[in-house]
């Protein structure tokens, strides 16, 4: 049997061959969806204190920064501002 490679399986599935952290980061963000939802774009959510609450499960300054970067990266998180906010969009 073939094995395939690593972008193979990470085009199928874009949180294949994220770091643990990253993933870690992707579930926090997730718990933030399904409390601080857009009424009208129900997608896109806030996160406030984020840094601060994610430091409290054990998340550093780089860490979040790195993950936020991953996300963006693989494609799995848009970030906007609206209204000196930031919202986020998890795919």
């Amino acid at each position: 049997m073939q094995t395939q490679s690593v972008e193979f399986y990470s085009n199928i599935n874009p949180l294949v061959g994220l770091s643990a952290k990253t993933l870690r980061l992707y579930s926090a963000l997730e718990v933030f969806r399904n409390e601080t939802d857009s009424l009208e774009k129900p997608e896109w959510f806030r996160t406030p204190n984020r840094d601060e609450l994610l430091e409290k499960v054990g998340f550093s300054k780089i860490e979040i920064d790195k993950g936020i970067t991953e996300l963006i990266d693989a494609e799995l998180l848009q970030i906007q501002d609206r209204n000196s906010d930031q919202w986020y969009c998890l795919k």
